[in-house]
């Protein structure tokens, strides 16, 4: 039996939350003051808290419950740039379809979670040349993958 590489789209999702941590710790060697670090610090914490638990956590009440919903600021670099939240909203919106039976869930939140994934390693890159070199690579260039079969 030959092994077959599949993606494995719940190591992805720990990759795309360390990712965000990486986010969150550049945001935090620039906040201007220490209000805005402690939020930043607290998003981390929010970030780790729900990366250890994503079953869980893939639940809006679970995670306001637990007071682990991220906020929006700490995720901004400037006011006019939401977009990392909007990244990580949707792929916490979308997590708990990584493994639903229906296939249309399923796909869905694995493609949210792919192009999430290259979305936010793009804005982590420090890459001078990144608009190039993440052109010509596709979402799938960012999953984890896992050997199947002997």
């Amino acid at each position: 039996m030959n092994k077959v590489k599949v993606i494995d789209y719940q190591a992805t999702l720990q990759e795309f939350f360390k990712e965000v941590l990486k986010f969150l710790d550049n945001r935090a060697s620039c906040a201007k003051d220490e209000f805005e670090y402690q939020k930043i610090c607290k998003a981390r914490e929010d970030v780790k808290q729900i990366a250890a638990n994503p079953k869980k956590y893939a639940d809006y009440n679970a995670r306001v419950a637990d007071g682990v919903e991220p906020q929006a600021e700490p995720f901004m670099p400037n006011p006019r740039d939401n977009s990392t939240y909007l990244i990580l909203r949707k792929v916490l919106h979308h997590m708990g379809n990584l493994d639903n039976e229906y296939e249309w869930y399923r796909k869905e939140a694995q493609d949210i979670l792919l192009k999430a994934r290259r979305a936010i390693a793009y804005k982590n890159s420090k890459n001078l040349f990144k608009d190039i070199q993440f052109m010509f690579k596709s979402a799938e260039k960012f999953a984890v993958k896992k050997q199947l079969g002997r």
